[in-house]
């Protein structure tokens, strides 16, 4: 049987632990390709119009993929840490997929705080119930391990693309380079380089060694936001901030922050970000991505804010 991955939304997080579970337990994973513009055109008609760019992009990874396989696998990822939640739209996931594709192709794997993603509860009840205990508690453990490698990988500065690759065909070099700019944002929108347009292409190729979220484990981002008056219950908003004073503290240069436009719980943290962004001074471009992005427009700003880094370096060296 063959289980189509959408490559998109948290399949930056966990698409390798998903993969490695269904290959244990005897099935085919079938991951989507990059994201392109049939990508793009088919998922924005399927959506309403009201969601972001990412699910839009979901839905079109979606129907690209039901000639292909099976079934399709989609989250509905409530809560990843306690007292924390992740944002309403992987909540209504499922609902907006199976209108888009059809309900009988659609398995759901579930995470809450009532049965963490890792859990056999967590499961597509087909799954779980259509294949024995012992071997799909196997397939977990096979998934727990990747995602603790990957993430390790991603803490070392690897991209999830780069990271996929070592962990099929061992360690390969990575150039580093002296400066550094930070990049921020929520995992689908820094490392699908078609919605953002290459950004971390660009950054590199201007000769940035670029700071990303995933390089800091948890750990550390509940030291670094322990002095909030309330603590911030949406994870992916906790990471943009918590990052982004990892990365002033690095000594960054700038931050990219990217951010999809219509996203509701980014509205606020990228107010709180600009606010302590400018209380220290931190050089900051933000660029909210849509589907009617242009590329020339982009890479315009983008290179815009390079040169005031430039200029900035260069009178502090004055």
């Amino acid at each position: 049987m063959r289980i189509g991955i959408p490559r998109a939304l948290l399949y930056y997080w966990y698409g390798p632990a998903w993969k490695v579970f269904f290959q244990e337990i005897g099935l085919t994973p079938v991951i989507s390709g990059p994201t392109g513009k049939n990508s793009l055109n088919i998922g924005v008609k399927a959506a309403v119009d009201e969601v972001c760019l990412p699910v839009k992009i979901f839905l079109g990874h979606a129907l690209e993929l039901t000639s292909q396989c099976d079934l399709l696998l989609i989250p509905r990822y409530v809560s990843i840490s306690k007292k924390e939640y992740i944002c309403p739209k992987f909540m209504g996931l499922p609902e907006m997929t199976k209108q888009a594709v059809g309900e009988n192709q659609i398995i759901v794997w579930k995470s809450d705080h009532n049965c963490p993603w890792g859990s056999i509860k967590a499961l597509p009840q087909e799954i779980s119930t259509a294949y024995g205990r012992k071997r799909v508690k196997k397939g977990l453990q096979a998934a727990k391990k990747i995602l603790k490698t990957y993430q390790g990988l991603l803490q070392e500065g690897y991209l999830p693309s780069e990271a996929e690759r070592l962990l099929l065909d061992g360690i390969m070099p990575k150039e580093n380079s002296g400066r550094a700019i930070g990049l921020i944002g929520h995992p689908y929108c820094l490392y699908d380089s078609f919605v953002n347009l290459n950004t971390i292409d660009l950054l590199q190729s201007k000769g940035f060694k670029v700071i990303l979220p995933e390089m800091f484990t948890d750990a550390k981002m509940e030291a670094e936001l322990a002095d909030l008056p309330k603590p911030l219950f949406w994870t992916l908003g906790r990471r943009i901030l918590g990052s982004f004073r990892l990365m002033q503290k690095m000594g960054v240069e700038g931050v990219v922050y990217l951010s999809a436009f219509a996203c509701g719980p980014e509205a606020l943290i990228g107010e709180m970000v600009k606010r302590e962004g400018k209380e220290i001074g931190m050089p900051l471009l933000q660029l909210d991505l849509d589907e009617h992005s242009g590329e020339a427009g982009i890479i315009t700003r983008i290179e815009a804010f390079l040169d005031l880094l430039i200029r900035k370096r260069r009178y502090s060296c004055v």
